[in-house]
């Protein structure tokens, strides 16, 4: 079930997946134009230690500015690190200039979320990429994406132009890096113009073509880009089978001819089908697909202070009842429980994590004393680990 998106949108999202066709999703959800403004923009930049130059560029007008020309070492502005100067990115933006923020996911709730639901939808690993642009300033030339792109438009407009080409399932590796003209050349002519508004959505399949330009000031749009399990990741993911496995280890003495390569491949093929074609392989790989979605996770600090400090029992002492008599069990001592903490000792140990307003819960005839004082005694007999 999603949070951001209707049964059909899903089902076309799926549909455009498969087909590898780029999609519109018109705005149906108010909380897909509360995810980001020009104002949680302001907030967000304002944060100036949390920027570097992995996660912070300037670019103006299809030339990358270099960090160098915009960054500060922050002592006149209270910075503790190298970060971006405000007031030099204002004058570049200014100009014209667009800002790209990468690896948003956990700058706030609201791209998590969402992060979460498309990684829930697709199966797929999810980055978030923020792009501010200048009306008329085109930051980027004809490209690909490396992975599918569902860019969600948040603040002014953008028009986003699809090229006819399509690079043929891209990885991030350095054979699929073209220069500007080559990138301009392979793209093709254009077959589509989409006009995107906040709360908007594209989706974007891995290798289509395209480029986009704001139509007016200050239109913000976040890409959070999808990565799919591809076989390349099985090799690295079994490399230790191939490690372990004697054959591979071996070294080559002599191809003095083809039938001599061919034999050598043929023998190659076989111990990789042995390692590949294995029962206990065919688990794994299902639980690596399973699993390849990022585990998006956030701190829930008010939560904890809610349910106050909590206590894990220890797997190295147990309880044991004989004759009515409840006994603490270690590798070295057997201590009997004093009649009054009997039930109380006997849900701590069957809970395994405990606190002060768990017991409070359970048993609210105790007084506050009488919780304090079985914890206590528990600590002072290292119970809890």
């Amino acid at each position: 079930m999603s949070n951001y998106f209707s049964d059909k949108q899903i089902k076309l999202l799926a549909e455009a997946k498969s087909s590898k066709k780029y999609v519109h999703l018109k705005n149906e959800n108010q909380s897909l134009k509360d995810v980001m403004n020009l104002n949680n923009l302001n907030k967000m930049i304002s944060m100036h230690n949390c920027w570097n130059q992995s996660n912070f560029s300037l670019v103006l007008d299809k030339n990358i500015i270099p960090f160098s020309k915009f960054s500060t070492d922050g002592n006149d502005l209270g910075f503790a690190k190298m970060s971006p100067d405000p007031l030099v990115v204002s004058n570049y933006i200014k100009k014209g200039a667009s800002l790209v923020l990468n690896d948003l996911i956990y700058f706030s709730k609201e791209i998590q979320f969402l992060a979460d639901d498309l990684q829930n939808i697709t199966n797929g690993k999810c980055q978030a990429n923020l792009y501010f642009s200048m009306q008329s300033h085109q930051a980027f030339a004809p490209h690909y994406d490396t992975h599918d792109v569902f860019a969600l438009h948040c603040e002014g407009e953008k028009l986003w132009n699809i090229y006819e080409n399509f690079e043929q399932d891209p990885i991030n590796h350095p054979i699929f890096k073209n220069s500007f003209d080559e990138r301009t050349k392979k793209s093709g002519k254009i077959i589509d113009q989409v006009l995107l508004k906040p709360g908007d959505l594209l989706y974007i399949p891995r290798g289509q073509f395209h480029d986009a330009l704001a139509s007016k000031n200050g239109a913000i749009h976040i890409a959070f880009g999808i990565t799919y399990m591809k076989p390349i990741d099985l090799f690295q993911y079994y490399w230790e089978n191939y490690i372990v496995n004697e054959y591979f280890r071996s070294d080559v003495r002599e191809l003095n001819s083809i039938n001599d390569v061919k034999q050598f491949h043929s023998k190659i093929v076989n111990e990789l089908d042995k390692i590949i074609n294995n029962e206990e392989l065919y688990e794994h790989s299902l639980k690596f697909f399973k699993n390849w979605p990022y585990k998006l996770v956030g701190y829930e600090i008010e939560k904890i202070v809610n349910e106050g400090v909590q206590y894990q029992v220890s797997d190295k002492i147990s309880i044991s009842e004989e004759e009515s008599k409840l006994f603490l069990v270690s590798e070295k001592h057997k201590v009997p429980v004093p009649d009054q903490f009997i039930q109380i000792m006997k849900f701590t140990f069957d809970e395994k994590i405990i606190s002060f307003k768990i017991l409070k819960s359970k048993y609210p005839n105790l007084t506050n004393e009488t919780i304090d004082e079985f914890l206590n005694a528990m600590k002072n007999m290292k119970i809890f680990s």
